[in-house]
């Protein structure tokens, strides 16, 4: 199927999930018409421990399954389940799944921070995860994040797609490397490609410990960014309470 079908098929599928919102509102009738409006949903994320990640034990696949399990897709899947609406999650490189938002070729992709760029198209929900972003450098490593000359003398990295690679650009700091992942970032300091990585907490620490690396590096905290799913602002024009139900049960969820 071509580019021109797709977008046809997806403005035909919104335009029907539209007048069936606006029936809804004429009626008031929220509730009940709610349910009618129970087509599949498609969410994009990334292959990433611990947020949503496939076992060794298992081939990727594109189409998640019951093998990709993390904190942030068993919660997202547990308020589609107790919405009664069903949920196709894809596993794609962080940038694509961003992109496959913007055109209009899924409903919404997680977890990710809040960025302008992202809000600009999407509507960020309730948190359904914690994240830190934080600095990490090899203990020989004489530079520290916490020095005022750091920007200018160190060289640093962030993977493609990242918030934090942005934020680094944005803040003027030296990025000279940006590899597709946080593994790659890790296997680039530990050659000494690079003098200072920005990558998030838990993500960063499992690695650390499978390669048996962990007192090798030294750890700053950059900042605190929770994780939410961004729906795009299409989809929820045509169901326009379907943000608050949603956030409404990421509590429930989350327990």
């Amino acid at each position: 199927m071509d580019k021109t079908n797709k977008s046809m098929l997806k403005s035909a599928r919104y335009k029907d999930s539209l007048l069936v919102a606006l029936v809804c509102l004429i009626l008031n009738v929220g509730g009940e018409c709610f349910a009618l409006s129970k087509e599949k949903v498609v969410l994009t994320t990334h292959n990433l421990y611990p947020y949503g990640s496939y076992s060794t034990e298992y081939r990727e696949q594109v189409i998640a399954d019951e093998t990709f399990k993390g904190v942030a897709v068993d919660r997202v899947r547990c308020v589609f389940k107790k919405l009664d609406i069903p949920l196709e999650i894809q596993v794609v490189p962080w940038t694509r799944a961003q992109v496959l938002v913007q055109r209009g070729l899924a409903e919404g992709f997680f977890a990710a921070s809040q960025k302008d760029s992202r809000d600009a198209y999407a509507v960020k929900s309730a948190v359904i995860a914690d994240q830190k972003w934080k600095w990490y450098l090899l203990k020989e490593n004489p530079l520290s994040p916490q020095n005022q000359d750091f920007k200018k003398q160190a060289t640093v990295g962030g993977f493609l797609g990242a918030n934090m690679l942005e934020w680094m650009k944005e803040h003027n700091y030296n990025v000279t490397t940006m590899p597709k992942d946080t593994e790659g970032l890790l296997k680039m300091l530990l050659a000494r490609r690079v003098d200072a990585v920005m990558a998030n907490n838990y993500v960063m620490g499992a690695l650390l410990q499978k390669y048996g690396v962990e007192d090798q590096v030294k750890i700053y905290l950059n900042k605190n960014k929770p994780l939410s799913v961004y729906f795009s602002k299409e989809f929820l024009k045509s169901r326009p309470t379907f943000i608050e139900k949603f956030n409404n049960l990421v509590p429930e969820c989350s327990q």
